[in-house]
């Protein structure tokens, strides 16, 4: 005759039970592409919501560049609704550069291209020059 015998320690086997399903759930998804498992909507390249973007941020950042770190990298991001730019975060611990790259920014030409608003993404890079060369350089930023 068959017995089932109960756990004094309830506790124990839930917590048994829990470790195999996120074992078994993490074993799973290792498996899935990260791709799948992600979802980014309303991000937008700085070519396409700027099209001058690149350019006029390299110029615009001439005065940015005299208290930068050369060579040194400045992820920024905003949003982006039809023409208009808000939420830049430039990640930087320059006070100067911050509110530098934050005014040119705002003063990019830009445009979602429709009623959603998007999350824009780019790098800028400050790089060792001459005054008659370009000094800084707006490039996408790595997907996350």
């Amino acid at each position: 005759m068959n017995t089932t015998r109960l756990t004094p320690r309830p506790w124990t086997a839930l917590a048994a039970l829990a470790a195999t399903l996120i074992v078994a759930s993490h074993g799973a998804s290792a498996a899935e592409p990260s791709a799948t498992r992600v979802d980014v909507v309303g991000q937008m390249p700085l070519r396409d919501a700027c099209p001058s973007g690149d350019a006029d941020l390299a110029r615009a950042l001439t005065r940015a560049w005299d208290d930068a770190v050369k060579p040194s990298t400045v992820a920024v991001s905003f949003e982006l609704h039809r023409h208009s730019v808000y939420g830049v975060v430039p990640q930087t611990d320059s006070a100067r550069a911050f509110h530098e790259i934050r005014r040119a920014v705002h003063a990019l030409r830009c445009d979602g291209g429709d009623a959603a608003v998007h999350t824009v993404r780019f790098v800028v890079r400050f790089v060792d020059g001459t005054p008659d060369t370009q000094i800084a350089l707006a490039t996408a930023a790595p997907r996350p």
